[in-house]
């Protein structure tokens, strides 16, 4: 068997996964024994449970923030996390054989698209955001746009047959070889996820950091 097909298809998702699950780890790690280096003391907040969580789910799904406070942004940035939202529904209901997956997944795929390259222009071409905007923000939406944009091309987000290949991977016996596209498609997801845990995209890993431990602190 080709040594690529060997190497992007059957050792290098597993090398990947590891990758992301421990630089996540460590991250959450160092958030939990890092100081608070204040309390906000913002008022009111929520003091229930219910409310915690209603809050959370807010900001996720309507970026409530950023509506707020940089509103140039929202709309791509809300499409784009939308594409996200649908990329990770699709993988689990086409795991589970829904029939529906691959419309999630080619609507996620050109959310994420169409969202990314928004916002990259918008940063670069809006001078108060180009200002702000650091080098590596640039690096970050190229990256998503271009896993997303190998997966539409590639015709996997589509394709239930894909799902053979997941299952594959999850029984540690790689279903190869795989077609070219998703060769392509399958390196730059898999040295997406190596590279995510060290940037700023891990946010949605320190989410219950940044509410409860910050913004929430003096209620402990």
């Amino acid at each position: 068997m080709d040594i690529w097909q060997s190497f992007i298809g059957g050792i290098l998702p597993y090398v990947s996964i590891v990758v992301l699950v421990v630089g996540l780890v460590y991250k959450i790690t160092y958030w939990l024994r890092a100081p608070v280096n204040l309390n906000w003391e913002l008022f009111p907040y929520p003091r229930t449970l219910g409310g915690q969580l209603g809050e959370l789910l807010t900001e996720v799904f309507t970026l409530r923030s950023l509506f707020n406070h940089n509103r140039k942004l929202w709309l791509p940035s809300l499409l784009m996390h939308y594409g996200i939202y649908l990329v990770v529904f699709w993988l689990f209901f086409l795991l589970v054989g829904a029939p529906f997956a691959p419309y999630l997944g080619i609507a996620g795929g050109i959310l994420a698209v169409v969202g990314s390259c928004a916002l990259f222009f918008l940063r670069f071409f809006t001078a108060d955001l180009r200002q702000i905007s650091a080098p590596v923000e640039y690096l970050n939406l190229l990256f998503v746009f271009m896993v997303a944009f190998s997966a539409l091309t590639s015709g996997a987000l589509g394709d239930p047959g894909f799902r053979i290949y997941l299952i594959s991977l999850l029984t540690l016996r790689p279903h190869l070889p795989l077609p070219g596209t998703y060769l392509v498609f399958l390196l730059i997801f898999e040295l997406f996820l190596v590279y995510l845990p060290f940037t700023r995209m891990a946010h949605f890993a320190v989410k219950y950091f940044t509410y409860h431990k910050v913004k929430w602190g003096e209620m402990e």
